[in-house]
């Protein structure tokens, strides 16, 4: 595969998304993997493989057509702002499989109140063959410290429990990841960290987005590599010659025949 080019966006004045993309280009191992390109404003890189939002003072909003996950080294948390369906299990499912290279993932909901059905997950396990369980609330996934049982956990209340697990259970350093689009697109997730000392954040809170991206596209071209047809057709079929508007070898060759 090619050496990636990835656009580092800016989207407002901010000293330290511009001293975070500036350090970037100091990582020798990040450059060996891609190209990283600074945009600002909404001038991105259109030749880009995928877009990565510096920290700016307005967290960046998800897109209307996209699906926000937040990446942890250890676990994917979905964001609703309602109660899961089926169908949210499902996509939710295939992005695990197909972005994070994660075969049969164990799915968990977590929902504190509102439950209308609480046999959902059982449901989709037996449907749809999707290892999915709960709900739960997060105080049994933070003192039974479930989270890590599992591969993608969906929060229904579109991000509050997330951040309260992830920053309870100290589960590294997380990334938002706009899901569910062709264009690969991540950002630094809120709050940035700044170093009293130095006054200036970890860099790995922008090269954490920037590594997820690249394994995404990584994830995706073998995902899909593995599902391609690689048998050509090698027989010649008379159904296609008749839409075609041509007539069969067999009846052209009897017709040569009686003509001679």
């Amino acid at each position: 595969m090619d050496k990636l080019k990835i656009a580092i966006v800016q989207t407002g004045a901010n000293a330290a998304g511009g001293e975070l993309a500036r350090q970037v280009f100091d990582d020798p191992a990040l450059l060996e993997l891609c190209t990283p390109v600074c945009c600002v404003g909404n001038a991105t890189d259109k030749t880009a493989d995928a877009v990565v939002f510096a920290p700016t003072a307005e967290p960046v909003k998800c897109p209307a057509d996209a699906i926000e996950v937040i990446v942890t080294d250890e676990v994917r948390f979905m964001l609703l702002g309602k109660e899961p369906t089926a169908e949210d299990i499902v996509k939710f499912h295939d992005i695990l499989e197909r972005d994070f290279d994660l075969r049969s993932p164990r799915i968990g909901i977590v929902q504190e109140t509102g439950i209308q059905n609480p046999d959902l997950s059982s449901q989709v396990t037996a449907e749809q063959g999707i290892n999915t369980y709960g709900p739960y609330t997060a105080e049994q996934v933070l003192a039974e410290d479930k989270a890590r049982y599992f591969d993608g956990i969906i929060c229904a209340d579109a991000g509050s429990t997330a951040q309260r697990i992830i920053k309870e259970l100290s589960l590294g350093t997380p990334v938002r990841y706009f899901a569910g689009r062709d264009a690969i697109v991540t950002a630094v997730c809120p709050p940035v960290r700044i170093d009293e000392e130095e006054g200036l954040a970890d860099v790995s809170v922008l090269t954490h987005p920037i590594y997820t991206a690249i394994d995404v596209i990584h994830n995706r071209a073998i995902f899909d590599e593995a599902r391609l047809n690689p048998l050509q057709k090698l027989y010649r079929d008379k159904r296609e010659d008749k839409e075609r508007g041509e007539r069969p070898r067999v009846e052209k060759q009897k017709t040569e025949n009686d003509g001679q």
